[in-house]
């Protein structure tokens, strides 16, 4: 393997899925919202909201086969389990209808106590794994299986709160606040998973800076090379919980995902931005940050088959690239987001060092 050199992170650029876990409600759920006016507040009304949800990705590990390295996982706190294995939305549906469903956990696992990943409880509840722990242990089993691999971003959305019952058949169980005790569990399932030297924290890119903010300025993020093998989590999540996980951190426990929040906060490594406006987010990249933004959102790109957004995305340099359609969905043509060579790429705004054949990638071990 030819070495990277002094290609950084943030000299690549990655399309990664929105939502990476997620499978589409039933179309007998869909249907529900739609003939009883459902919506959830005023600006997602179900003609707008079941479009949005109607989406479904491969498992996390046909993704990471593909050469997807950028994931988005959703978590509710559940410590002592069963919490949510009950979804409100069967009681909205006739037996019938109920009766043509599959199982939504098949293996039990909304009983067991731990986080769980899906998108809306009582709701959009279908996932590919519902313990955050299982979600965790395939990224690890495909990371032991393919050696030299790229590093792996999780981006972590915490939620809390109900969505209204769907034809008022049931009282929404909700999610509970997301606070110290549940950032301990996070940590603690992130922990219990991957070995410490596979995690990328930020004390490690900060090093002898003043802060990670001053390191990223100063010379970007680590090296490509001593990222192979391994895992970085980021907190996608709106200012109050980033400055909530800032707090947590701010004292005896040291930080494990990265914030994002003001452009000059010593934390802060990388930024959210899901609109893609090139010009802004071009002079963000040039100061050493990493950058999200969506090529689409809602299914309104991949539904008119536009690619405006999703060409602007990739012009704006930012380095993670999420989308619903890693792959053309038949139903709404050929619309999908990836790099003529796949899913990663050197970054059209770093040109710097970065060549195609530096992101080569160790054949998967045999058994």
């Amino acid at each position: 393997m030819a070495s990277a050199g002094g290609v950084r992170l943030n000299d690549l650029q990655f399309v990664g899925t929105h939502n990476s876990y997620h499978i589409a409600p039933d179309r007998a759920l869909l249907n529900k919202m739609d003939e009883t006016g459902y919506a959830e507040s005023p600006a997602w009304p179900a003609s707008r909201l079941t479009a949005a949800l109607d989406y479904t990705h491969d498992p996390l590990e046909v993704q990471l086969d593909a050469g997807i390295r950028v994931f988005e996982l959703d978590v509710h706190d559940d410590p002592a389990g069963g919490r949510f294995s009950n979804p409100g939305f069967f009681k909205a549906l006739s037996p019938g209808e109920v009766g043509r469903l599959t199982p939504v956990d098949p293996m039990g696992d909304l009983q067991k106590p731990g986080l769980k990943v899906f998108h809306a409880a009582d709701t959009d509840v279908r996932s590919h794994c519902l313990r955050f722990a299982r979600c965790l242990e395939t990224i690890r089993a495909w990371s032991q299986a393919n050696p030299g691999h790229l590093p792996i971003i999780v981006q972590i959305e915490t939620k809390e709160g109900a969505k209204p019952p769907v034809a008022n058949a049931y009282g929404p169980v909700g999610s509970l606040p997301f606070e110290d005790e549940a950032w301990a569990r996070l940590h603690a399932e992130i922990e219990a998973v991957f070995p410490p030297a596979q995690l990328l924290r930020p004390a490690e890119v900060q090093g002898t800076y003043a802060s990670v903010n001053a390191a990223v300025r100063a010379r970007g993020w680590p090296a490509i090379d001593s990222l192979r093998g391994r895992i970085i989590f980021l907190l996608l999540d709106d200012p109050n919980k980033q400055d909530q996980y800032a707090r947590y951190t701010a004292s005896s426990v040291p930080p494990l995902l990265f914030v994002s929040r003001a452009e000059n906060d010593p934390g802060t490594g990388w930024l959210i931005r899901p609109k893609p406006k090139a010009k802004k987010i071009k002079a963000l990249v040039r100061q050493g940050f990493l950058v999200y933004t969506r090529a689409d959102a809602n299914r309104e790109e991949g539904n008119l088959g536009k690619a405006e957004r999703r060409q602007e995305a990739f012009q704006s340099g930012a380095q993670m690239v999420a989308t619903d359609y890693p792959r053309p969905d038949p139903r709404f043509g050929s619309y999908a987001v990836r790099f003529p060579t796949g899913f990663v790429r050197c970054n059209p705004i770093l040109t710097g060092n970065c060549r195609p054949e530096l992101l080569y990638e160790a054949p998967k071990k045999r058994e």
